[in-house]
């Protein structure tokens, strides 16, 4: 089996293979909420990051009994649910964040309910004002202190600055296959590509890396694809779910690029590491990345990197998407909405999707009849 399949594979798996593998090793796997809580620290540590998905829930009664499916998010309650038919009692910890307060809650529950042997919570700001970065910088020299304490040993500065060099290459790496992509037809589709994403933030990074140099190889000999396809953008929200890049190049488009939290946003911009400030570097460098809407201040700074993106992966649309109930997303579509005339390719009606009981029929309608309207 080659890279590429192997990679789809981990991609699909919730959990995957390289998870019984650590765990018979002996070693700890530690599942965290959200891009904001940084991978490095927990390897530092010794354990595996996992960030827990909602991929595999068919359902959600047993989340919903807590929260409500008429006004909480789909993914976190299928996350939960997850938890609670034990698909995640592998997990030697859970770790949560203040992304959102359906996220937030569902983490809340997750300890309430559950007892996970380990859990702890890290505040991120949402700036990046000097008195912000001073206040995270402080969360994760508290999250460090935590994972000594759980794990009995503490956390050096050269373990720390390996873990940062191995993630760094997995960013590195996977800006290289992003890269395919400014090709006329790139080698692979968006959906393999979104695949790869979810591999990589559930898989050790040094196997992450060894597929992802051997995948590179293995690009460089594929021929192109022959067709002329339509170059979509997604931005916004679609988790690790495939349907939308799937729907989109069912219908003759292919997905190129986007700004997503399972996407881009989590390796397009390498962590700037000072060993001298090793946590005021990792603080600075996570809160001044290709930011998330929970950053309502700096949605300009977003709208020019959409705008820079498009350009540079010579996009002819971008769809819009957000879950329902999603209230961060939300406000970002009634910002992104007020630019729409600013923009000079066409942007979707916003898609608003769920991400338990998808209305699949619905999806590829609508971008069967946007890339329709793109081509003319």
């Amino acid at each position: 089996m080659g890279a590429l399949q192997t990679l789809i594979n981990y991609g699909e798996g919730n959990p995957n293979a390289t998870v019984g593998e650590w765990k018979r090793a002996g070693d700890k796997v530690l599942g965290y909420w959200c891009s904001y809580i940084p991978p490095e620290i927990i390897y530092a540590a010794g354990a595996l990051p996992y960030r827990v998905r909602g991929c595999g829930a068919t359902g959600t009664d047993k989340a919903d009994h807590d929260m409500s499916p008429v006004c909480n998010c789909s993914f976190p309650r299928a996350v939960l649910e997850l938890a609670h038919n034990g698909t995640y009692d592998y997990l030697d910890g859970i770790i949560g964040m203040n992304g959102c307060d359906h996220s937030r809650r569902a983490f809340e529950l997750w300890v309430e309910r559950l007892s996970p042997p380990f859990h702890h919570f890290v505040y991120v700001p949402r700036t990046q004002k000097k008195a912000s970065v001073q206040k995270y910088v402080d969360e994760l020299n508290k999250f460090k202190t935590i994972l000594d304490k759980f794990f009995g040993a503490e956390i050096n500065s050269e373990d720390l600055h390996e873990s940062v060099a191995l993630y760094n290459e997995n960013r590195g790496l996977l800006k290289k296959v992003q890269e395919l992509f400014k090709r006329d037809n790139p080698p692979i589709t968006g959906t393999q590509r979104h695949h790869i994403v979810n591999a990589s933030v559930s898989i050790p990074p040094q196997e992450l890396n060894r597929l992802l140099r051997e995948l590179l190889e293995e690009l460089a000999q594929m021929p192109p694809s022959a067709d002329k396809k339509v170059r979509i953008m997604i931005a916004g929200w679609v988790g690790d779910d495939t349907l939308v890049h799937q729907a989109i190049e069912d219908s003759g488009g292919v997905v190129v690029i986007d700004n997503c939290c399972f996407g881009a946003r989590s390796f397009m911009d390498p962590l700037q590491y000072d060993p001298d400030q090793q946590m005021e570097s990792i603080a600075r460098s996570y809160l001044g990345r290709m930011s998330c809407p929970r950053m309502f201040a700096s949605f300009s700074e977003r709208f020019g990197e959409i705008e820079q993106l498009a350009k540079e992966y010579n996009v002819d649309g971008i769809v819009h998407t957000r879950l329902q109930f999603c209230d961060l997303h939300g406000i970002e579509n009634v910002f992104l909405n007020q630019r729409k005339g600013q923009m000079d390719i066409p942007l979707s009606s916003t898609l608003v999707l769920d991400y338990i009981g998808q209305d699949e029929g619905r999806v590829r309608t609508r971008m069967e009849a946007f890339v329709e309207q793109i081509r003319g």
